[in-house]
């Protein structure tokens, strides 16, 4: 699963005080509970808290970004949402992509489904087209 976040969205629904420290904080989760994430934000800067578990996109508007990255999202059960913003959440919602409030995010525990899971291995949407092209399995 990935995680594709609204960045400043997020850090002002925290106590966070930075960008940084939101992307730290972020990081953690994902690797307490083997998950992905795309944090977007607006503007400029480096991440210096990136990691292999968590890809920083700074864009010149950060809801473009998401709106498109929901749009391309070809396995939307693959994806959740994590934002408070209504257009982003009315995009996710016609891609049935799940969807988290900002609020309601919780850094210190794995969604309840992620603890019922046995640790899994996701592939993301080139990876599955691969697979289906060497299986020669297409949709009609």
């Amino acid at each position: 699963m990935q995680y594709i976040i609204d960045g400043y969205n997020l850090l002002h629904k925290t106590n966070l005080e930075s960008r940084d420290e939101l992307i730290k904080k972020i990081s953690d989760f994902c690797h307490s509970c083997n998950k992905n994430a795309k944090v977007v934000f607006d503007g400029d800067g480096d991440a210096e808290f990136a990691s292999t578990r968590v890809q920083v996109v700074f864009a010149g508007d950060a809801d473009a970004e998401i709106i498109r990255l929901l749009n391309e999202a070809q396995t939307p059960t693959f994806y959740t949402l994590v934002s408070s913003d209504n257009e982003l959440r009315e995009v996710a919602k016609r891609k049935k992509i799940k969807i988290i409030k900002a609020e309601d995010f919780d850094f210190s525990a794995p969604d309840k489904q992620s603890v019922r899971d046995k640790p899994t291995c996701y592939l993301n949407d080139d990876e599955i087209k691969k697979q289906l092209k060497e299986f020669n399995y297409f949709k009609n």
